[in-house]
């Protein structure tokens, strides 16, 4: 899927039929200008400032997304596929399906903590059962002096 992006300002079709080099030389121009323009408006490319500036109009740009919020590729794609009408039935079926993967990822470590507390408590208990034997055992052994020693099978 290639994905256009326009300017304000529609860019007439030439109509001495330029091909596709003459545009990009042409769009490379622009750009050029704007960099210049840009440059001249902040004090020059060595300006120490240029990078505030930059990030100013990142957060602030009215073609940058919501104001404050540094718009990233995926805001700018999900942005794009959640307002074209053709699209609106995948993405609304694409989300549900994430919010779904997510509740049953949370349900899932709900259940795996629930587990391993369960386990650590069985743990504990096997430890308190496994004393009171070896306590049994050497209480046993110490009433029947006779007996020859046995080793013991929880040791």
């Amino acid at each position: 899927m290639a994905v256009q992006f326009q300017s304000k300002r529609a860019i007439a079709a030439p109509a001495d039929g330029q091909d596709g080099a003459a545009r990009d030389a042409q769009e490379r121009l622009t750009m050029e200008r704007r960099i210049e323009a840009f440059y001249r408006q902040s004090g020059g490319p060595n300006n120490p400032e240029i990078p505030k500036i930059l990030e100013k109009h990142l957060l602030y740009g009215r073609d940058h997304g919501p104001k404050g919020k540094r718009e990233t590729l995926e805001d700018a794609l999900r942005d794009m596929i959640a307002k074209d009408y053709s699209n609106q039935i995948l993405f609304k079926w694409f989300m549900q399906a994430r919010m779904e993967r997510q509740k049953k990822a949370q349900a899932e470590q709900a259940e795996m903590a629930r587990i391993r507390a369960e386990l650590e408590a069985l743990k504990q208990e096997v430890r308190s059962l496994r004393a009171l034997m070896e306590a049994h055992v050497a209480h046993g052994r110490a009433e029947a002096p006779g007996e020859p020693e046995v080793e013991s099978r929880w040791s």
